[in-house]
């Protein structure tokens, strides 16, 4: 007779692995973790920042509004009448007057729709200018327009402001400052 055949034991089913060891579940919390503390911040800035563009839009049309009322000129009726030129509003005061974290709507002031300026959507930003308002200004003058952001994008009651300055150049032509002064931009 041959060797006898080796009969093999089954094995017993061994305890079986439902679930993550403590450890998995800390070393996975803590990669989430640095993800996050990375992540989190850059995308509130991210956010600031397109909350922002709207104000460089917006300074930028209203910028581009008053460069076309002055461009026009405005006959007094009649034959006699005389023509004035370059000519500017005044100032209207800034909209929305408390601007916070919340959208808001934009209402254009008497001088604002004259020279055209308006915004259809809720704004972040509250905007306004100063202007002395007059017709005919000399070449080469300073200070024409100030067109101002007003902002509180954090809700901290700490606003963040923006102006565009505008001038006149030889030709009588409106030219503005080559980026926006600021003050308090922390938001």
């Amino acid at each position: 007779m041959g060797p006898k055949p080796t009969r093999f034991a089954t094995p017993k089913p061994s305890a079986s692995r439902a679930g993550f060891t403590l450890i998995e579940l800390m070393v996975v919390v803590a990669i989430l973790g640095v993800l996050s503390a990375i992540a989190i911040p850059a995308f509130a800035v991210f956010v600031r920042r397109a909350k922002t563009s709207e104000l460089q839009q917006n300074l930028g049309a209203m910028f581009k509004a008053a460069a076309s009322y002055m461009a026009k000129d405005f006959p007094t009726p009649g034959v006699d009448g005389v023509v004035s030129s370059f000519c500017t509003v005044a100032g209207d005061a800034m909209s929305p007057a408390n601007p916070n974290e919340r959208k808001q709507p934009y209402v254009a002031g008497p001088n604002a729709r004259t020279i055209g300026f308006s915004v259809a959507d809720y704004v972040y930003y509250g905007y306004g200018f100063t202007s002395a308002g007059h017709c005919d200004w000399a070449p080469n003058s300073k200070n024409v327009y100030t067109f101002y952001a007003q902002g509180d994008l954090d809700g901290d009651t700490t606003r963040s402001s923006f102006e565009l300055a505008v001038g006149l150049d030889d030709d009588r032509v409106l030219y503005h400052a080559r980026g926006f002064a600021s003050v308090n931009d922390n938001d």
